[in-house]
């Protein structure tokens, strides 16, 4: 395999007797599925879709969205996935920045290309023009010739801190993530996964798409996702394996202490949660409500997954820690100097593996500042124990230093989310005219819960140092995050700066 594309051939003897999607209850035939890639394939060629070109896919969850995926990369071009819950002016930044030849977008989102003036194949009822070139079509005889240091895929990150960059991933660079993840999980075609988050980030299409159909699993798609439609379809559908960012157990945890009735999530047989901290009084937390544990694993786009848990032989995750460092792949841990701290210390945490990205599209100064030596460096603090299990501390530029002494937020947020009525919470740094900097606290408090700042920093006193306490809280309805639902630190700290 040289193309991303390939794994439908590998796949296909997998999909049998079953589906390979599953989309609003109705099956996608894997046979229909590879016609209409072929067929596609053909109409994006004609409109322009080549090697060295660019096409946006920009729709909600749905088959037609896989559908267009497969086909363009078997025209040679690159896929550059883009969120539909960004703004008009994030859409159109991206856009403009890599100046694509198509854009593929669902019918209720042109919107969001307004003032752009590239080409358009719209996806919506079976009149669009993406249904009329699908029919118009011949199918594809023979892929393009590509290799496997071609760019496949242009990931734009999240930008919670600045602009947004494109991460250029190859095939083969890809190819060997979803073989090595789903031979890791021990995907086969006795799954089913869930898909409750948007394609357009690295999870939710390589960890989970792509990697459970080269195992043979049916992929249920949601569109949008909403905590009691994702925990009815995992009981309709007897999902086995989930993969979702925190929030998304958060939000599913705190439905569930709202619901009349239960909901038989006892299929389940692995989960899986990343973009984010997710500390040990979630895990326990996920433990009870869910009836099974959620594992943290840990990597980057840029480098993803680095670590994760063995379904094999691990049956309870190590309290905090991300797992330990998947095959062919690395870690380090090191200094200011790029020196390797001992075991056990704490310092930034660089990774590599077969999947890491071949740099920045049209930015190789980012490229050369976080590719070093053939290490990305992830920004993130961490330490690694005596048998190897990574334990993410927080981010390099979160930390906050009071008095002279490192304060990691994770450390905080773990202890808050030990109090029954935190249902979120984030911690910054503030300024301090007398420690530099000082500790404060933004809570979000369980419906049905009552509780004062007062209290909630007295809890924290039960649990920490006296310099780690929250020096304030306040009480908010919500938090404010990025498109892939990680918390937004900048913004809390302008509402008090």
């Amino acid at each position: 395999m040289d193309n991303l594309a390939d794994i439908l051939v590998h796949c296909a003897p997998h999909f049998t007797d079953h589906p390979v999607l599953l989309f609003k209850g109705e099956p996608v035939a894997f046979h229909d599925f590879t016609q209409d890639v072929a067929r596609l394939a053909t109409g994006l060629a004609d409109k322009g879709a080549a090697p060295g070109t660019r096409v946006v896919l920009l729709a909600y969850n749905r088959p037609e969205w896989l559908v267009s995926f497969f086909a363009i990369l078997q025209t040679g071009a690159t896929v550059v996935p883009v969120n539909p819950g960004l703004a008009a002016r994030e859409v159109q930044g991206i856009v403009e920045h890599c100046e694509p030849v198509l854009a593929i977008v669902q019918a209720e989102l042109t919107a969001l290309l307004d003032g752009e003036s590239v080409q358009r194949c719209v996806l919506g009822e079976d009149g669009s023009s993406w249904h009329q070139l699908l029919r118009s079509s011949e199918p594809l005889v023979r892929r393009v010739e590509t290799r496997p240091d071609d760019t496949a895929l242009i990931f734009y990150t999240s930008g919670t801190t600045g602009k947004p960059k494109g991460v250029m991933l190859s095939h083969g660079a890809m190819l060997s993530d979803v073989t090595m993840f789903s031979s890791h999980l021990r995907i086969s075609p006795n799954d089913r996964s869930l898909v409750v988050g948007s394609m357009a980030f690295m999870l939710h299409l390589i960890l989970n798409a792509l990697s459970n159909m080269i195992g043979g699993s049916t992929v249920v798609l949601l569109d949008r996702f909403h905590p009691a439609v994702a925990l009815k379809a995992v009981e309709k559908h007897r999902i086995t394996l989930l993969m979702a960012v925190p929030t998304v157990y958060v939000m599913m945890m705190n439905w569930l202490d709202q619901a009349e009735e239960g909901v038989d999530l006892s299929s389940v047989r692995w989960a899986l949660t990343s973009g984010a901290a997710f500390p040990s009084a979630l895990y326990d937390r996920a433990c009870e409500r869910f009836g099974f544990p959620v594992f943290d694993l840990w990597g980057m786009t840029e480098c993803a997954p680095v670590t994760a848990y063995d379904p094999l032989i691990d049956r309870a995750a190590r309290r905090d820690a991300c797992g330990r460092v998947l095959p062919d792949c690395g870690i380090r841990v090191v200094d200011a100097e790029f020196h390797d701290v001992p075991v056990g210390e704490v310092g930034e945490v660089l990774l590599r593996s077969p999947a890491m990205m071949s740099g920045y599209f049209r930015n190789p100064q980012a490229t050369a500042e976080t590719v070093v030596d053939g290490w990305v460096c992830s920004g993130d603090l961490g330490r690694i124990d005596t048998d190897g299990f990574l334990y993410i501390i927080g981010r390099r530029k979160d930390m906050i230093i009071r008095g002279g002494s490192n304060v990691y937020p994770a450390e905080i947020e773990d202890v808050l989310y030990l109090h029954n009525a935190v249902g979120e919470c984030a911690v910054v740094g503030v300024p301090d005219s007398t420690f530099g900097e000082t500790v404060m606290a933004f809570v979000v408090v369980k419906e049905g819960h009552i509780v004062s700042c007062d209290e909630v920093i007295s809890h924290c006193k039960l649990h920490l140092a006296e310099y780690k306490v929250p020096a304030h809280v306040q009480l908010v309805e919500g938090l404010p995050k990025g498109p892939t639902g990680k918390i937004l630190r900048r913004e809390l700290r302008l509402l008090v700066c």
